[in-house]
């Protein structure tokens, strides 16, 4: 009997240290802007709320754009370990950039623009008219900036956070307390065996039929391969 009883307390202490280490590590994980390693997800449609269960805790959050939406994007946390209401004051956004963004908006839009094609990958833009990088006091259009250096795009997505994510693309967007850009950007990036393009437009970007999809709209002159390319004819010598 004694040896059960010693069992079961060793069980029970084992069970309190775990729920007590996870507990812990997730408090902080929240904290630091990051989702809890130790918590079953559950998210409710009506009221936009998502529930994270630890073995002794709960934490809630308020969605604002979508569940896959990085902890930054979401309001209104709350953290309760066993019967306690821990504060979650997230640590503030310390976004070392080396440049900025300023866009331009179309008061109206209807369709995709092909703004960019470099042989291998497209970028659309979606109700912006200008976009334009600020790098060390210079002001270049993005385009131009492309043509310098192509990674300038995963640059941006590493400014950004996710807002929604599926097996099609994945979206980003900036947040206004990082001050990236001056109007807002949402940047979505296309991620299928056969679409690897992106879409920049407006913070409150909204996805369209025609995005990751794949489009005949190469200009004809970039679309040449040099073997299609025909030779000069010789001038006839006399």
């Amino acid at each position: 009997m004694k040896k059960v009883i010693k069992m079961i307390y060793r069980i029970v202490l084992i069970v309190l240290l775990i729920g007590l280490i996870t507990g812990i590590v997730d408090y902080f994980q929240i904290k630091n802007n990051n989702f809890p390693l130790f918590a079953l997800r559950k998210y409710e449609v009506v009221g936009k709320k998502e529930t994270f269960r630890g073995l002794f805790y709960k934490a809630t959050r308020t969605v604002t754009i979508s569940q896959d939406e990085s902890i930054p994007l979401s309001k209104d946390f709350k953290f309760t370990f066993l019967i306690f209401n821990l504060p979650v004051r997230r640590n503030p956004l310390n976004v070392e950039k080396d440049f900025s963004v300023e866009t331009t908006e179309e008061k109206a839009c209807s369709e995709s623009k092909l703004y960019y094609y470099n042989g291998d990958t497209k970028i659309y833009t979606y109700c912006l008219d200008n976009i334009n990088i600020l790098d060390k006091g210079q002001t270049t259009s993005l385009k131009d900036y492309l043509d310098k250096d192509i990674s300038i795009i995963t640059k941006l997505e590493n400014f950004l956070f996710v807002s929604s994510n599926n097996t099609k693309m994945t979206q980003y967007v900036d947040l206004e307390e990082t001050n990236f850009t001056n109007k807002g950007l949402s940047l979505i990036k296309c991620h299928t065996t056969d679409n690897n393009d992106y879409y920049l437009g407006p913070r409150a970007l909204e996805l369209q039929a025609d995005f990751c999809t794949t489009k005949d709209d190469i200009p004809k002159e970039e679309a040449k391969t040099p073997d299609e390319v025909a030779p000069e004819e010789e001038e006839p010598t006399e």
